[in-house]
């Protein structure tokens, strides 16, 4: 399976501002300032050898994430990442082709299908687009959303073939050789995670989820579904002491995934869902934290903790 991060924000999309923007300017000239940058060769090597924090955005875009396996295309929510998905496969892979769309919807807040009505593919007739999801009235909200008070396409204006699946919730759906299992979540308004497995590998997504429930089996549930994932796309909104304050907002924090992880033999944690408050450095602030959490409790932990951003590929 191959996994790309185009949208990795929670809550809001976030255009980085011109203050952050000036403030990695000043820390780039500040290493600068006594590197070697005569040649092209040393200039490149020394943008190879940036922190993260200077050489990538976390971006702006809210949830979506986009996965091939079994040559098809699978979709992870539709927030404001799903625009620049459908950009790109416009100008690299439409060539007036056919092409299926299959879209796994978390939940239908304003963040996960803001994307949707600028998503290029679906105005092309020849495209079919399947949304699955437990929720059984998502058609209705999709309509909703574009209803002409609030958008000027609407719905039924997208030439795209559309399809409406109703998943049942906490079970499996097959997929030719992909198998989706989803679980339901503590959320406001309810919420879903994916489990998607394919050829041996399989990954979790499991955003916009509050564990605030501490009975053995509300997070045994959990812990099974996470059970030896090779990566789990964690909600990371909040830090500990946000989430104090923010109890029953549904969302979780980089800690209670490492936790979730190690207890379930995950492989790989990509934090997820990121505060629109938080500029880069505040994000990979939480990242350092949850990477010293890890080192303090469970020192022996194989366990990889990463920040998701936008253009992060990873092949499983």
């Amino acid at each position: 399976m191959k996994i790309r991060f185009w949208g990795a924000r929670g809550s809001l999309p976030t255009p980085l501002s011109n203050k952050n923007y000036e403030q990695k300017i000043r820390a780039i000239l500040e290493k600068a300032s006594n590197a070697d940058l005569s040649t092209p060769l040393l200039r490149e090597n020394f943008i190879q050898e940036l922190p993260f924090t200077e050489r990538f955005l976390v971006g702006g875009n809210t949830a979506c994430i986009e996965i091939r396996a079994d040559n098809k295309i699978l979709i992870l929510d539709m927030g404001s990442g799903l625009v620049e998905l459908g950009n790109y496969i416009n100008r690299y892979e439409q060539n007036d082709l056919p092409l299926d769309f299959h879209l796994f919807i978390s939940h239908s807040h304003w963040d996960h299908i803001v994307g949707f009505p600028f998503f290029k593919p679906a105005f092309l007739p020849q495209n079919t687009l399947t949304f699955y999801t437990p929720f059984s009235d998502f058609k209705e909200r999709l309509e909703y959303q574009q209803d002409f008070r609030f958008f000027p396409i609407s719905l039924n204006h997208i030439a795209a073939k559309k399809n409406f699946i109703t998943l049942k919730p906490n079970a499996e759906y097959q997929l030719d050789d992909i198998v989706i299992q989803n679980i339901k979540q503590y959320h406001p308004g309810g919420s879903y995670g994916y489990k998607i497995s394919y050829g041996g590998k399989s990954l979790v997504y499991a955003t916009d989820s509050e564990y605030k429930n501490l009975r053995n089996n509300f997070l045994d549930k959990h812990r099974a579904f996470f059970e030896g994932t090779d990566l789990l796309i964690f909600d990371a909104q909040y830090t500990m002491e946000e989430a104090l304050h923010k109890e029953d907002w549904g969302h979780s924090t980089a800690m209670q995934g490492v936790d979730f992880a190690i207890s379930s033999g995950v492989k790989k944690l990509a934090l997820f869902h990121h505060d629109p408050d938080n500029d880069d450095y505040r994000i990979y602030s939480i990242l350092r934290r949850a990477i010293e959490y890890k080192r303090t409790n469970y020192p022996t932990s194989p366990l990889e903790i990463l920040i998701a951003r936008e253009d992060l590929i990873l092949t499983l």
